[in-house]
């Protein structure tokens, strides 16, 4: 009789501790978002309106290199017929000239750059909101980004009330010690 009462009592914890495990199993999902935005229909519509951008920039840039090489190659072959005053004009245009153009190419590159961020920020924006109803419909824990970490994760696993409040208690017991000095 004195070893039925502690077998009983393992039996009993070991089939609770089984029960409380089976409970608390988390469901884990993980993406590789970068490959999702590459292969999305959204995301190569995103890249393709972005070329698209990007050979109109280049076009309307050719179009003023030709002239500016156009007026520097004028320069050097008419340069030494011209008076003083009117070759100072032609070099001063030419300047005015290659700093549009350097203006223009750094414009072009700065919209692009302006237009991928915006396109890349939407389309993360909307697979983050696609990537929760996965997670609420599927009953996932968490998911995660293969490449940089959690992506979504379920209310069950939160412990940002219990960070916060052990914060507060850390922040309050040092304060009082502090003070208490």
């Amino acid at each position: 009789m004195k070893r039925f009462f502690p077998m009983v009592a393992i039996v009993l914890l070991i089939s609770a501790s089984q029960s409380i495990a089976a409970q608390a199993a988390y469901k884990l999902g993980a993406v590789d978002l970068q490959r999702a935005v590459k292969e999305c229909r959204e995301g190569i519509a995103a890249r393709s309106d972005l070329q698209k951008k990007a050979e109109q920039f280049n076009a309307e840039l050719k179009v003023l290199q030709v002239d500016y090489q156009r007026m520097g190659a004028e320069l050097e072959k008419d340069g030494g017929k011209l008076s003083g005053e009117r070759r100072t004009e032609k070099e001063t245009a030419l300047q005015k000239k290659g700093r549009e153009l350097q203006n223009r190419q750094r414009e072009a590159q700065e919209e692009i750059k302006q237009m991928d961020s915006d396109l890349l920020k939407r389309l993360v924006s909307r697979l983050g909101v696609i990537m929760v109803k996965i997670g609420d419909e599927g009953k996932f824990t968490a998911i995660l980004d293969r490449n940089n970490g959690l992506l979504y994760a379920g209310k069950e696993i939160d412990i940002t009330s219990l960070l916060i409040q052990r914060a507060d208690d850390e922040f309050t017991r040092l304060r009082g010690k502090n003070e208490a000095r």
